[in-house]
């Protein structure tokens, strides 16, 4: 343990620097900005219940980005099991503010196609910036694992856009062809 009590103030202090990475992985992971905020919400009163196992306050970042992970986990799972029962669980990923309306739901739709591990490295690195050695601590593999993970995220990411895209112009030339 690396502190004797276990404060308010210290849990803000630690998390003030971080909250906006944390926001955005959250958001990520959720697939909408309100789907984000209510996994953040459930993983930061999960961090502060937690608050007195964190062996090292140095890496609170990765401890807190853990714990929204698992969360995420969890939240997909009981998906899983709505979707067997009927119920809508489509995830959507948000994308950079620069493409349209339309890109960002194509973009969300086609990184919802892909495998947990591919997508959370691409947004660790994508959207949060970090580094090939941090997305390494965060997910807790080597490097080969991690750029094997952009990589093939890549590239399935890139043929689903292109499918998806094929098929709306199929779409579009159908619609075209019937007026």
């Amino acid at each position: 343990m690396w502190c004797n009590e276990v404060t308010e103030t210290t849990f803000e202090q630690l998390l003030k620097p971080v909250f906006p990475e944390l926001v955005r992985y959250a958001r990520a992971m959720a697939g909408s900005s309100m789907d984000g905020d209510d996994l953040l919400q459930d993983a930061l009163l999960n961090g502060w219940r937690k608050f007195a196992s964190l062996r090292d306050p140095d890496g609170f970042k990765f401890w807190m980005l853990r714990i929204i992970r698992n969360a995420s986990i969890s939240r997909q799972r009981s998906r899983k099991f709505k979707t067997l029962l009927g119920l809508d669980a489509a995830q959507r990923i948000p994308s950079p503010e620069t493409l349209s309306y339309e890109d960002k739901e194509l973009v969300r739709f086609a990184l919802s196609k892909l495998p947990n591990i591919q997508r959370e490295a691409l947004i660790l690195h994508e959207v949060l910036g970090m580094s090939v050695q941090e997305i390494c601590r965060q997910q807790n593999v080597g490097e080969s694992a991690v750029k094997s993970r952009l990589s093939r995220g890549r590239k399935r990411l890139r043929s689903e856009v292109e499918a998806l895209t094929t098929e709306e112009r199929g779409h579009g030339q159908a619609l075209a062809e019937s007026c």
